[in-house]
């Protein structure tokens, strides 16, 4: 079928290349076309020097860079996250770069074939990394919560609040005004009405908004980093306010739409200027919300809100939609339930909070006893702020004891932070604040439990964040704040400082550090701040179970400094740089259940822990570690070994003896093999592997995993360093990432749920770097496989398929070898290349009569996203049939939005018109040197006729067909010989 270019763009013809000749008609067509490029082939470039790729790869690094710096900038605002493609390919990209530098030194073996020759192998790689590059159809999706909708503040009650959103809302869409402030005290629901704004905002596609919270700890160079943080872009702390406020205003000025900075909970004035931040109607608009009027006066606020608490009818609406279906108020019931909501005098924190706390209860007798402890509880707060500590602490009261430490260590971490739940949970097993369990899940599964309780009691939301005014309560009763005045007797004694940037070197002082401390917690959220021990010291802390002490610098500590802390449970020295070495009185502390050192730290040895009996975590991830105690096996109740990212491990001391041990991850170490006695870790439930480059070579043989009948994670090296011998182990997992032998996966019965990049060859590559290709769950790569016929199915839920330097035996499709890979119902991505024998993806049989075909619900990979298809020499088309007419199913590759072919010398033709007519999500269309290529679409006999607002196809029975692209917008045609 002989196709003619028609488009205005292109002066209605384009340059043709030998006899290929492209035909899209109708004006309609042509104007969704946005790009259209047809290059003539000119010959190949010569690529096969050293200097020519040092230059494609420095283009690489630098698109690299740009894309990841955007990608950020998106991702900062909360309502944006990256394509998967977009970060796997941002991962290969990283992944390539040591082996660019090691090309250097070892040179390259010139005469070499081109897949058996380094340089040619980078060239290839680079190659296909720039031609993905260029088809991404944007950087970021819309992120989206666990139910698919968009993410939606917490309901708005009472009339006062949407008056203030209706009020505000015409500010931001009027020319003069640059600065907003909504002012009240705290509790009140500034917070809340802010989101409201953010999410009306960011459905404004002109709108950019970007969100900072503030906080108490406040600093014009903290609010710096913050604001950077969001747009993107690293501030240097060495660079003075001056030199660091240009680079924001710049950075501001280059924002493409208009921008609403919202500053949540300020606390004091500062200068916009100062900081950085240019206000302008036009460019840069500010929203600020603090409890303070003179703030927003101060800050020189254009307009200024002041939002109220809720009348009595909005309370007791807001108290009955927070406190659910049950029980029922009714009666007195409902007579004492107002009266508590009375107490509250319209804040809806306080609302929230009570109505979380009387959640499910249906006693009477309770609800009565709850008034009366209500309108009794008090302690000494400020005028304005005893309402709410009120209301929080008789809600604290009705917690039982385990669940009121748990609650109180949760203002360990810093104000405003969005604390882990794993990370909460364990801090609660390691200092034993919850009953013992037989297991750990068992212990895990009542932390989460104690965690609901605690979000619905005093944030309503679910997330694990403090209210700053909740968190304000828990610091005063624990004496955490040292305001005496406001402590309690019957609660743990905290020692709780955050170090700002006037901090800069801290020393710790004598007469904090007193007896009856429980819990200590020194954290710097955005600086590293230095803080040094007296020498000699050892404070008398005998009950101290917690100390925490992350994101510091601490030069040394003194031997001495750990004598009296006889009860320490848990040791957090995470990310403090300087410590290289723990002093050997770390090897008495015979009650730690948990030391963690990890997040960067600067640790290289630490002292024998034979002693440390009841130890249950340790974590050394990202230290300098060189070598490990060799009593590690002496931690008979360890639980959980972290030593991912140990750069300088090479080798693990024997851990047969570890019978407790549920969790070992070797990732990412240097590690030669695998340590002795782990095939004995009866108990071992994950264990990761990933990224050990030098574990090359290495085959795990059928038996290995006999013993571990609770293993239910295992990752290992990515493309097939270290292989599994034996399939039985695939049948109990859950998640899998590794290497199979392709005769082992026809012996797998049952796939695990998550099966991420499984790799499947029968032979172990001695470059076993070579062939990254990206990552994503359920994602099976066969690689160097022989293809033959075969009767076993893929699985079902596959995503990704990727087929790479394999041989099709004795097959023609696809389908032959796997049996339902048409009916791959979840299949998006489709990946083959470099592969000889496989000449379609699948068989068709013979034409069904038009009424059966019209009532089939069969549509072969119908949900397919992106096809690529490169270097495949034996490639016919993408079906075959036996004999004609045939008909495709409706809906076969109905999905399809990208397509990529190159190389593939022996097509003819790209698509069949009935397979055109379904292709109504077809967005790109790359073809590059295929030299047997002759036309883009053709049916058989049929011959194509141009005309009218779509392409008219007619087939040989005389039957004329339009079809339209309705998406289509790049047609790229490279090096096209015919």
């Amino acid at each position: 079928m002989t196709m003619i270019v028609k488009s205005n763009a292109y002066n209605d013809n384009v340059s043709l290349c030998g006899k290929m000749m492209i035909q899209l008609f109708g004006k309609a067509l042509a104007e969704k076309t946005a790009e259209l490029i047809v290059v003539d082939y000119m010959g190949r470039s010569d690529m096969d020097n050293m200097q020519s790729l040092k230059r494609n790869w420095q283009e690489l690094s630098c698109k690299a860079s740009d894309i990841e710096e955007e990608v950020h900038r998106e991702e900062m605002s909360g309502k944006k996250k990256r394509k998967r493609e977009v970060d796997s390919w941002l991962k290969n990209v990283k992944n390539l770069s040591p082996e660019i530098d090691a090309l250097e030194t070892r040179g390259s073996s010139w005469r070499l074939p081109l897949k058996e020759d380094p340089v040619g192998k980078l060239q290839l790689q680079v190659k296909e990394l720039v031609d993905q590059s260029r088809h991404f159809d944007g950087l970021v999706l819309d992120n989206y919560d666990n139910i698919g909708e968009p993410w939606l503040p917490t309901k708005l009650f009472g009339v006062k609040f949407e008056e203030a959103k209706q009020r505000i809302w015409p500010c931001l869409v009027t020319d003069d005004i640059s600065s907003i402030g909504i002012y009240g005290m705290g509790g009140v629901g500034k917070t809340t009405l802010a989101k409201h704004i953010e999410y009306q905002l960011s459905e404004k596609p002109s709108y950019q908004v970007l969100w900072v919270t503030v906080s108490q700890d406040f600093s014009v160079t903290s609010l710096q980093d913050k604001i950077a943080n969001v747009l993107g872009i690293t501030l240097s702390n060495r660079d003075e306010e001056d030199a660091r406020a240009r680079i924001l205003r710049g950075a501001f000025s280059k924002m493409k739409r208009l921008v609403v900075l919202i500053l949540d909970d300020v606390w004091e004035e500062f200068c916009l200027d100062r900081v950085g931040i240019p206000l302008h109607p036009n460019k840069c608009r500010l929203i600020l919300t603090t409890r303070s009027l003179e703030v927003c006066n101060r800050i020189q606020c254009q307009r200024k809100f002041d939002l109220q608490t809720l009348d009595p009818k909005e309370a007791w609406d807001l108290f009955k939609y927070k406190l659910g279906s049950e029980p029922l108020l009714q009666g007195d019931l409902e007579s004492i339930a107002k009266s508590i909501v009375e107490e509250c005098d319209g804040l809806p924190l306080g609302i929230i909070t009570v109505a979380g706390s009387m959640r499910g209860v249906r006693d009477i007798c309770e609800w009565r006893n709850a008034l009366k402890q209500l309108k009794t509880c008090s302690i000494g707060y400020h005028e304005m702020e005893r309402d709410v500590f009120r209301i929080l602490e008789w809600s604290f009261n009705r917690l039982n004891k385990c669940e009121k430490n748990c609650f109180l260590y949760c203002c360990l971490y810093p104000e405003d932070s969005d604390i882990k739940r794993k990370e909460l949970i364990d801090l609660f097993i390691g200092a034993e604040l919850m009953s013992k369990r037989e297991s750990w899940s068992e212990e895990f599964d009542q932390g989460h439990t104690i965690l609901n309780k605690l979000i619905r009691v005093f944030t309503g939301d679910d997330c694990v964040k403090m209210h700053d005014l909740v968190r304000d309560m828990a610091l005063r009763i624990t004496h955490g704040n040292s305001k005496p005045e406001s402590s309690r007797d019957d609660v743990p004694r905290f020692l709780v400082k955050s170090l700002g940037r006037s901090d800069s070197k801290v020393m710790l002082e004598q007469k904090e550090w007193t007896e009856d401390l429980h819990a200590v917690s020194f954290y710097a959220q955005y600086f590293f701040r230095i803080i040094e021990i007296p020498p000699a010291w050892s404070p008398n802390c005998p009950k101290l179970s917690t100390l925490l002490l992350s994101g510091v610098f601490i030069k040394e500590i003194p031997d001495s400094f750990f004598q009296h802390m006889c009860g320490l449970k848990v040791l957090n020295l995470s990310r403090c740089r300087d410590i290289t070495e723990l002093p050997n009185s770390v090897s008495n502390l015979v009650d730690l259940t948990a030391l963690i050192l990890g997040g960067r730290g600067g640790v290289r040895s630490v002292p024998p822990l034979g002693k440390l009996k009841q130890m249950r975590d340790l974590d050394l991830s990202s230290t300098q570690i060189q070598d490990l105690p060799q009593d590690l096996e002496s931690l008979v109740n360890l639980e959980r070994l972290n030593l991912k990212d140990c750069h300088d491990l090479r080798f693990v001391p024997p851990l047969g003896k570890l019978k407790q041990l549920r969790e070992l991850d070797l990732s990412s170490t240097k590690i030669e093999d695998l340590p002795e006695g782990w095939e004995s870790l009866v108990n071992l439930e994950r264990l990761n592997l990933d990224e050990c480059g030098a574990l090359s070579q290495k085959i795990i043989p059928k038996g290995a995993f006999s013993q571990l009948h609770r293993l239910q994670w295992l990752a290992l090296p990515p493309c097939g360093g270290v292989k599994v011998n034996d399939p039985e182990v695939l049948n109990q997992l859950e998640s899998f990432k590794g290497c199979l032998s392709f005769t082992d996966f026809y012996k797998i019965t049952r796939w695990p749920k998550y099966y991420n990049y499984v790799y499947i060859s029968d032979i172990l590559p001695e470059d076993p770097s070579y062939g990254f290709l990206p990552e994503d769950q359920q994602q099976l790569n066969f690689y160097q496989c022989k293809l033959g016929r075969g009767k076993n199915n893929l699985p079902d839920d596959m995503k990704s398929l990727i087929i790479q330097f394999c041989e099709g035996m004795g097959i023609r499709c696809l389908s032959d070898v796997f049996k339902n890979f048409i009916n791959l119902s979840h299949l998006s991505e489709l990946e083959i290349k470099d592969s000889v024998g496989i000449e379609f993806l699948w068989q068709l049989s013979s034409a069904a009569p038009r009424d059966q075909l019209e009532v089939s619900s069969f549509s072969p990979l119908c949900h397919l996203d992106w096809l690529r298809l490169y270097r495949l020499p034996n490639l016919v088309g993408l079906f075959y049939a036996e004999s004609e007419p045939y008909l495709l199913p409706a809906g076969t590759f109905s999905s399809l939005r990208e397509l990529w072919v190159s190389d593939c010398d022996n097509m003819k033709q790209l698509f069949t018109v009935q397979l055109l007519q379904n292709l109504q999500n077809l967005e790109k269309v790359d073809v590059d040197d295929c030299e047997g290529l002759e036309e883009i679409a053709a049916d058989g006999n049929g011959v194509g006729q141009g005309g009218g607002e779509g392409t008219q196809l007619t087939s040989s029975e005389g039957v004329t067909a339009t079809v339209t692209l309705p998406k289509l917008r790049r047609l790229c045609l490279t090096r096209l010989h015919n």
